[in-house]
């Protein structure tokens, strides 16, 4: 049965075939300041599980370490729904866990960049942590 993730003015919705791959939380510096609090937490699909795609503003930030980066968010309410890394994550489509209906659905594999996650912000329950990227 297919999931689907949409914005918080319902604008934008992806929809997919499957379960992630992975979930996990980021608390890089840039994903601190894209969503304007502790990390991103993230769900990963193949691309080959999308479904449906609706119309959403795709955002090319210059990011010298992450070339190709494209983020597509709703041009109403402004929420970062889902993005491609392919760099990181090819073949990849990630989308933000918020999105969901029921973001507690999913199990948090991992924690990256630990490193800079705020000191009054608690461990999240995730099977594994690393205080940078792993690899």
């Amino acid at each position: 049965m297919p999931i689907s993730a949409q914005c918080a003015c319902k604008s934008v919705s992806i929809e997919l075939a499957g379960d992630p791959i992975r979930c996990f939380v980021c608390h890089c510096d840039y994903c601190q300041r894209m969503t304007g609090s502790v990390g991103n937490a993230v769900a990963v699909f193949p691309e080959t599980d999308v479904v449906r795609m609706s119309d959403a503003h795709e955002l090319d930030p210059q990011m010298p370490k992450w070339p190709g980066v494209k983020r597509y968010v709703c041009p109403e309410c402004y929420s970062n729904v889902h993005w491609v890394n392919p760099k990181a994550y090819p073949g990849m489509r990630l989308v933000s866990l918020g999105c969901f209906d029921d973001p507690s659905a999913f199990k948090l594999s991992s924690t990256v960049q630990n490193q800079h996650r705020p000191t009054w912000c608690p461990e999240l329950d995730a099977s594994e942590a690393f205080e940078a990227y792993p690899g």
